[in-house]
């Protein structure tokens, strides 16, 4: 039976599309979506649900709640959870302390959450057998992200930001604009959560949105956000060939003392980094 989701959102189409192209749409596989309860997040545990109910693949929810925001934070993981039970998407729930967690390994606390989260999510994937973990990253996020490693400093590794998919971490709105997935949560009823720290002028990433995005696309170039996102392609795109000649040029630098210096001498600088980089990683097991 050919597969067939609701042809008169053309979001859900497009999604489905991506899971296709890497082989992830066939009933065979399973999912993990992360979901805060957030715009971004339900709009994706949705479509992934309807993709499921239309004969796509398995969904399985998580939701990590931070310990941040109290009551409020608490009320949202209720509320991914009845979202759940009233769909039958099965659904997982941890919570941790990331005030404390951020103050023992003295990390600001957008990193100590992201590191919580990232590690939750991880976990679950392996142990419910998870072809891959589905975030609800957007262009608008990919154009910030951008942003914010360029003013931080930063090569075309870390303009590359965010893949669509990369063997563990799929991302399939990162083609979709925040004004179109608002448009969807309009059209399809849906009430997400507000998470008040997004608001909060003093973390560095809502200071780009709220505040330097609009300024840039006031005074500046008004597709500031597509500009950002096709520079962060085309960066992932020359990152991935710069990573295959750097492999390459580590198999032919790599000798019984480590590394021979008259080929690396012999190396474009650009690839002398990579290769460093390449050799640390696999002597050290650290990124």
């Amino acid at each position: 039976m050919p597969f067939c989701c609701d042809e008169g959102l053309p979001l859900q189409t497009r999604v489905a599309d991506i899971l296709r192209a890497y082989g992830l749409l066939s009933p065979a596989q399973r999912i993990l979506a992360a979901c805060s309860g957030g715009t971004d997040s339900l709009v994706l545990l949705d479509i992934l649900d309807c993709l499921h109910r239309a004969g796509g693949a398995q969904v399985l929810c998580a939701h990590y709640e931070h310990g941040i925001r109290g009551a409020e934070s608490r009320a949202d993981a209720e509320y991914v959870a009845a979202f759940c039970r009233g769909r039958r998407i099965p659904f997982v729930c941890a919570a941790g302390d990331v005030p404390v967690y951020a103050r023992m390994h003295q990390m600001s606390l957008e990193t100590a959450a992201r590191t919580c989260r990232y590690a939750f999510l991880r976990r679950v994937q392996a142990e419910a057998d998870c072809a891959c973990i589905a975030l609800a990253h957007h262009a608008d996020d990919l154009a910030e992200t951008v942003l914010m490693r360029i003013l931080r400093g930063t090569g075309t590794t870390g303009l590359a930001a965010m893949r669509v998919y990369d063997d563990t971490l799929l991302r399939p709105l990162l083609g979709t604009g925040r004004d179109e997935i608002e448009a969807y949560v309009c059209g399809r009823g849906l009430m997400p959560r507000h998470d008040a720290t997004n608001d909060c002028m003093d973390a560095r990433r809502n200071r780009i949105r709220h505040v330097l995005m609009p300024i840039l696309r006031a005074q500046y170039n008004p597709a500031v956000r597509d500009a950002l996102t096709r520079l962060s392609v085309l960066a992932g795109e020359e990152d991935d060939l710069l990573s295959h000649f750097a492999a390459d040029a580590l198999g032919r630098a790599a000798c019984a003392g480590g590394l021979s210096a008259a080929v690396m001498r012999a190396l474009h600088p650009a690839l002398q980094r990579r290769v460093l980089r390449l050799f640390w990683r696999r002597e050290t097991g650290l990124v």
